[in-house]
């Protein structure tokens, strides 16, 4: 009986973030967001590129997510991830900062759905989290003609008109269509890049 509440009790405290828990969490996290301000920044000199970034960063950063959660294996390893991306990219508009925050927690709880065992769990996570990608143009559809200023002010007129000419009532579904595909794309190269570490993990 006693050895029975010592191994529960082991499990309770393998479920809490340990402090190389969140320092794995915060490296990767990092990796991420530098990754992520790269190509924002390489390709938003040309508008349609900008706007079609969600595709752009969900190929690129999956191999970088799967290793993130993978490694910590437990409740917190997206849900910092969803914190950080909402502080580098939306801290200027507080909506979408808070909405990367709300779509990195539901990626959370896909993992947990799976209780951290599920590489389906996982994998489809990062199809939740790969959203994230569209709160920074949150202030494009609800504050366009502030968006639309600031990229006047800071790109040029020819720029902003760029932009603007995509931003129509379709856009935001448009961009989450845009970050789902992104993710799968992403996936099927983080899937055989990483496959070694499921199967360490012994995650199928």
């Amino acid at each position: 009986m006693a050895r029975k509440e010592i191994v529960n009790g082991n499990e309770q405290n393998d479920k809490k973030l340990r402090t190389k828990d969140l320092i794995f969490a915060g490296s990767f996290g990092a990796i991420y967001i530098v990754l992520t301000l790269i190509l924002v920044m390489v390709t938003g000199a040309i508008p349609v590129l900008y706007i079609i970034s969600p595709v752009l960063v969900g190929a690129v950063c999956a191999t970088v997510y799967e290793l993130c959660v993978l490694k910590v294996h437990k409740f917190g390893a997206a849900l910092i991830l969803g914190i950080l991306f909402g502080v580098a990219t939306s801290a200027a508009y507080l909506p979408g900062m808070i909405l990367a925050i709300i779509v990195a927690l539901l990626a959370e709880l896909v993992m947990a759905f799976g209780k951290y065992k599920s590489k389906k769990m996982f994998l489809l996570s990062y199809v939740v989290f790969n959203l994230t990608m569209v709160c920074p143009f949150t202030n494009l559809y609800f504050n366009r003609d502030v968006f639309i200023a600031m990229a006047t002010e800071y790109n040029g007129p020819e720029y902003a008109a760029g932009v603007a000419s995509f931003a129509t009532g379709w856009l935001p579904l448009i961009q989450i269509g845009l970050a789902v595909l992104g993710a799968v794309i992403g996936l099927f190269i983080a899937s055989k890049l990483i496959k070694k570490h499921f199967e360490k993990a012994g995650i199928v």
